[in-house]
């Protein structure tokens, strides 16, 4: 089949089939492979050295990928970054998450928070109400202390050195260098986990469990699901981990996240 001669025209297989192949080519690079030579990236996408040279050169020509004048090795061009930001700042971080957050509210039946880190306070920012009769409410705009619970531990796991000693500080002051060993523990466990739970911690008939998402910069909220401790035995929170892990992967991949780069690697789900 010929390509359509007309701009306005309807794009045939053969067209779409050309940016697929693109868009292989340019899916080629990666953290491991960020430079590579003509023959490795043919063999990496399957496609013949003839193909792929015509496709980097109308990438070249488009600013999407580079080329090193000495090696002849290619690169992804500030192109994708251009756009890459563009995409980021348009992004609305609630409304990307209220589909997921219904999604998950569907499956678990209990209540969703949203949690944002703000100047060394843990926020929330949203929420979605169980559908039992029995529950707990915690209304938006709720501000904690971020070591004192799940979420806020989840953030805190992530957000850096200043933070986290700010947090040991009050915990020393306010418990004892016990608490604060603990806490540093306990952080570390987040981090190769990538969820924590609440057993009372704020309130002692509620239980919860939470899971951060990232966006390209680090750690950049997370979210809970909690309700009261007759519903949140061993196996519910088991049940729940690995679905509200595979949501906040989704989460992170939505805002630009990329495993192995700032924060951490996208979590395991079960």
């Amino acid at each position: 089949m010929s390509e359509m001669p007309f701009p306005y025209s309807e794009p045939s297989i053969e067209i779409l089939g050309s940016v697929s192949k693109a868009l292989d080519v340019l899916e080629a690079f990666s953290h491991d492979q960020p430079e590579m030579a003509l023959g490795e990236i043919s063999h990496k996408v399957n496609m013949g050295k003839s193909t792929v040279h015509k496709l980097l050169q109308t990438l070249l020509v488009r600013g999407f990928v580079a080329q090193d004048p000495e090696t002849r090795r290619y690169r992804l061009g500030l192109r994708n970054w251009q756009l890459g930001n563009l995409a980021v700042s348009t992004v609305d971080i609630r409304s990307l998450l209220l589909p997921h957050l219904k999604q998950l509210a569907g499956l678990t039946g209990e209540q969703l928070t949203l949690w944002v880190l703000e100047n060394g306070w843990a926020v929330c920012i949203d929420r979605i109400e169980s559908r039992h009769r029995v529950r707990n409410y915690t209304s938006t705009g709720t501000v904690e202390r971020p070591e004192d619970f799940a979420s806020g531990r989840c953030l805190l796991a992530f957000s850096g050195e200043n933070e986290t000693k700010k947090a040991l500080e009050r915990v020393k002051k306010l418990r004892g260098g016990e608490a604060a060993d603990r806490l540093v523990t306990r952080l570390d466990r987040i981090r190769d986990s990538g969820y924590d739970t609440n057993p009372g911690d704020l309130w002692e008939e509620i239980r919860a469990i939470a899971a951060p998402f990232f966006d390209r910069d680090g750690v950049a909220g997370a979210i809970s699901v909690s309700g009261p401790q007759s519903r949140f035995d061993e196996s519910a929170i088991e049940a729940m981990v690995p679905q509200l892990i595979d949501v906040t992967n989704q989460v992170s991949f939505q805002l630009g996240h990329v495993a192995g780069g700032h924060g951490q690697g996208f979590a395991k789900p079960g």
